[in-house]
This record gives C-alpha cells, structure tokens and sequence, in this order.
C-alpha cells in the first residue's frame, strides 16, 4: 500500500504548509514490521487544554519513563486509528499491565517495540480502507473492499469528575508512541514538534499541576 505521506528527496518535512488544521493519515510500525497501523492526526495541535486537538506529550511516571514512551493522543480513537497487522493483538502480542491494570501496553515479541496502549472496548471490523485514507468517514456496513482492522470501539462516552468538573470523554484510551511512526511523512518531524513547543510534559508522579511546555515535571525527560 503507497503511503500518502511519503515524501521525495530526503524527505524533509513541511509543517509550515499547515496555516490551517489539516488532517491526514500516518503510517507506524514495529522495528520488524510485525505490527502495521494508521493513525489520523490533524496539524497543528492547538495547545489550549480546553480544545479538541492531537495532544503529544512525556510523562514523568515510572512506566512511561522506563519504557521511553512519547505519548501521542489523536483526537477521536476510534475513527482516527485502524491496527493493519495483526489484527488479533490480544493473542499475537505481548502485553503488559501495570497498577490498576486496566490499560494493555502491548509489545512485538520479535523485536520488542512498544507502538501503543489501548484501555477499554475495541473491536475486530472491516472497513473500505481506500476511502478511510481519503478522508471519508469510517462505515463498517457494506464496502465491496474490505479490509480488516482492529480498533477502538465507537459509541461509548462517560461522564467523568475531574477536580469537581464534570467533563464528556471518550470511554477509550489510546495512545501511540510517536517514536514509532514511520520517517520522512510529509509533516512529520519529531525534531520540529519539539522545537515549535508542541510536546508537553505531564506530572502523573505527583499529580500536581497542568500539563506545562517547555520542561519536563521531576523525574522526567525532554
């Protein structure tokens, strides 16, 4: 399958080509190739909490420190991510669960490589790639090309309390690591996201504060 993204001599990206936010799909995989997925993401972030907006961020807990995660939060999981390979995880991949033990951080058990975390209801469908990757809005009812994907589920929000706010979110976690998309997508440069401040840092050690730019809490890393 072409890449989109892809891009030509030496594949130096262009964020400055997104004066408005555009969306468009990203490719990652493992070191090995094993897993394969897509992700939607829609440049530029826009850094105020209070939006709807990719959120790309470190966090100082000792789980993602060890495990080197840069978390990056599409904006819907479950229209913006398909899994391509393999599409029974839960069997094929290794997982690991920590604390409350609700969130899979899986693995390649060939190479190692951590590409994402799922917490709550996913779902094995399949979905008329082609149009996905153009943009039209994902229906796992009557495609004449069909592919099959594994995702988070749709349709499922809960009402949460967070420092007595009431806010609506999605009952889905998913987070991919940056670090496993794919080089030289048009747009994307870790280095750049970094340098136009658009990596926060969280402080899920102590759970003091706001995400904050500029410098990780304690105990993290830039």
């Amino acid at each position: 399958m072409k890449n989109p993204n892809r891009t030509s001599g030496g594949g130096a990206s262009r964020l400055n080509l997104f004066q408005i936010p555009v969306r468009r799909p990203y490719h990652g995989s493992c070191h090995c190739g094993f897993i394969k997925y897509i992700v939607q993401l829609t440049f530029p972030p826009n850094l105020d909490p209070r939006t709807s907006s990719i959120r790309m961020y470190k966090c100082n807990c000792s789980t993602c420190v060890k495990m080197g995660i840069l978390h990056l939060r599409p904006i819907n999981p479950a229209s913006d991510f398909v899994l391509l390979s393999p599409t029974d995880p839960v069997t094929e991949l290794g997982d690991y669960r920590c604390f409350a033990k609700k969130t899979d951080w899986y693995f390649c058990k060939n190479c190692g490589v951590r590409c994402f975390a799922f917490g709550g209801s996913v779902e094995t469908v399949e979905i008329d790639l082609d149009k996905w990757l153009r943009g039209v809005e994902m229906d796992t009812q009557g495609q004449e090309n069909k592919t099959k994907v594994f995702k988070p589920k749709a349709g499922e929000w809960k009402i949460i309390s967070e420092a007595g706010k009431e806010e609506v979110r999605p009952s889905v976690y998913l987070s991919i690591n940056a670090v496993t998309l794919e080089p030289d997508q048009e747009g994307l440069s870790l280095k750049e996201w970094t340098e136009k401040g658009w990596i926060a840092y969280v402080d899920a050690r102590n759970r003091t504060g706001q995400p904050r730019l500029g410098e990780p809490h304690e105990g993290g890393v830039y």
